[in-house]
């Protein structure tokens, strides 16, 4: 499991839903294989690309499920400038009912980007246990 353990206290901030710091052992073990690759997305990106699907498809996503396409939007945008066809998919997983206040907090300017200082992730990799 790729984790930054169990002492890890992430930032105080919405972080568009995702504060998990470690991923389950079949996605890790898919990442550790090349089968796919992991990709950061700020939150204010995702809040966007959120708004912009519920505008065009009139659903509105989790902000889990809005990394997602925020993911499918920028693989789109690099086949458009590559003049390449590909075919996109991408899962929404959850709706985003319950987050309509961090919806509104986007809305408002509340809500910021934030980069965990490497500092940070050092200490808290250098703290795992050695198996």
């Amino acid at each position: 499991m790729y984790t930054l353990g169990h002492g890890f206290m992430p930032a105080p901030i919405h972080a568009g839903g995702l504060r998990y710091h470690g991923m389950a052992s079949s996605i890790c073990e898919l990442y550790r294989n090349k089968l796919i690759e992991a990709r950061a997305v700020q939150q204010l990106a995702t809040f966007e690309a959120g708004v912009l699907f519920a505008r065009a498809e009139g659903i509105v996503p989790a902000p889990e499920a809005a990394h997602a396409v925020r993911g499918a939007i920028d693989e789109a945008v690099r086949c458009r400038e590559e003049g390449k066809a590909e075919t996109i998919a991408f899962n929404l997983c959850g709706h985003g009912h319950f987050d309509m206040s961090s919806y509104e907090r986007y809305f408002a300017g509340k809500l910021v980007d934030y980069e965990l200082p490497q500092a940070e992730i050092d200490r808290a990799v250098a703290e795992l246990p050695t198996v």
